[in-house]
């Protein structure tokens, strides 16, 4: 739904005139306490935010990792059996798609 710059000036207009008028005879009604908002997590869901902090937390690139593959790159030694590659991709795929 679209809302217009004309309907919003219409609303507070309206919303204005309701906070001016009072009806006669009545006395002005006390005004209702705010409660402050408030919210409770449940266990589950405190768990998924902590694993996600630890996600955060994580470096993005592994650097031992990149380090062992570089020299071995480096010294000719690594290896990338094409079969496991393909089997990666497809597990990787499959997981997309269940997203």
């Amino acid at each position: 739904m679209m809302v217009s710059d004309k309907q919003v000036h219409q609303v507070a207009k309206l919303f204005a005139a309701q906070m001016r008028v009072q009806p006669a005879g009545k006395p002005a009604a006390r005004p209702v306490p705010l409660r402050p908002d408030s919210v409770e997590l449940s266990r589950e869901s405190r768990e998924v935010q902590a694993a996600w902090q630890a996600i955060k937390a994580a470096p993005d690139v592994r650097t031992e990792k990149v380090a062992r593959i570089k020299a071995a790159l480096e010294a000719g030694t690594y290896r990338v059996s094409g079969r496991e590659v393909a089997r990666k991709m497809m597990a990787r795929s499959l997981v997309d798609r269940l997203r």
